[in-house]
């Protein structure tokens, strides 16, 4: 009965699971970038390693198709795939936001602008 079932499941490995029959890459992360790589490859102009951007991310769940949204579990009338990302930062303007009095005379910005410059320069 074990042999059986273990005879079950290496067919079941050996057909696989049907998908979109195209090769997925293998993403890798180093610190914070991340690569895919395919082992696969069909067409010479095809890359094998690509490094994948937040901005190339982006384009790539922007233009995923309001059908596709609906197999991913979203409806894309309230949740698409590419709104989440963060592309707008909203921050009260410097003459709202309070100055930091150093010692003495000297002034300083508040801890939010230098965190904004931070998350900009990433």
């Amino acid at each position: 009965m074990l042999a059986q079932k273990l005879r079950t499941v290496l067919e079941a490995k050996q057909v696989g699971h049907g998908g979109c029959v195209r090769y997925q890459p293998k993403i890798r992360r180093v610190a914070l970038d991340l690569t895919a790589e395919w082992k696969h490859v069909n067409e010479d102009s095809q890359e094998k390693k690509l490094a994948l951007t937040a901005e190339r991310v982006y384009e790539i769940f922007k233009h995923i198709p309001d059908e596709e949204c609906h197999f991913l579990g979203m409806d894309p009338n309230f949740a698409r795939p590419d709104w989440m990302f963060l592309t707008v930062i909203p921050a009260s303007p410097l003459n709202v936001r309070p100055t930091v009095i150093m010692f003495g005379p000297a002034k300083g910005h508040d801890g939010l602008t230098y965190k904004l410059g931070g998350i900009i320069n990433c």
